[in-house]
Order: structure tokens, then sequence, then C-alpha cells
């Protein structure tokens, strides 16, 4: 079990890099947040393009596949802290269902 405990503690040192430190409300929240989403996404496109690209032997496949399932993750984690800081700052987060008769994207008006 202590064996255990130190692999958990080994992964959250290595997810720590993705955690926003900065509170929702300060000044610098948006800038750390497209930071480690821009790095998210980069990280999945370089992961793609590896799988699509390279000869690879199956454990390396399986490793890259592990790594995408990861960094799927944390962009759910980042979108999630996103619809957060909005409904912080007074803006209504609708669910696409509901926002496809505007047609306006969010994303074009914050960033």
């Amino acid at each position: 079990m202590e064996n255990l405990e130190l692999k958990l503690l080994e992964e959250l040192r290595k997810l720590e890099q993705f955690g926003l430190k900065t509170p929702l409300d300060a000044k610098g929240f948006w800038k750390e947040w497209q930071s480690i989403f821009t790095k998210v996404k980069l990280s999945q496109i370089a992961i793609k393009t590896l799988l699509e690209t390279e000869e690879l032997d199956r454990e390396e496949v399986i490793y890259l596949k592990r790594k995408m399932h990861l960094l799927s993750d944390i962009e759910g984690y980042l979108k999630e802290i996103k619809e957060v800081a909005l409904q912080v700052k007074g803006y209504t987060f609708f669910s696409t269902e509901e926002s496809e008769e505007g047609g306006d994207d969010l994303d074009d008006f914050l960033f």
C-alpha cells in the first residue's frame, strides 16, 4: 500500500503543472488559463501527429493513447474552471443546444 501511495504522490506531482494557481477573480487568471489550455491542446496535437505519422511499437502507442486520455481529462477540468470563472463574472453559460440560435461563440468574445 505504501508503494501505491508513493505512485499516487508522483502522479499528483506530474499533474501540478496543469493546476491553476491564480484565483478566479484575479487579474492574471485568464492569462494563466489560456497558457495551460494552450499547452494541453498543443500536446494533444503533437500526440495525434506522432500517432498518425510515426512507425511506433505497441508500447509507444499505448503510452501515447493513455497520455491523450489524460490530456482530455485535463482539458475537461480547464473547461469546467472556465465555466465557473465566467459565472463568477456574471456571464451565463449555455449548453451547445441552447446557444445554437444565437450562433455567437463565447470564446470569440473573450479571446
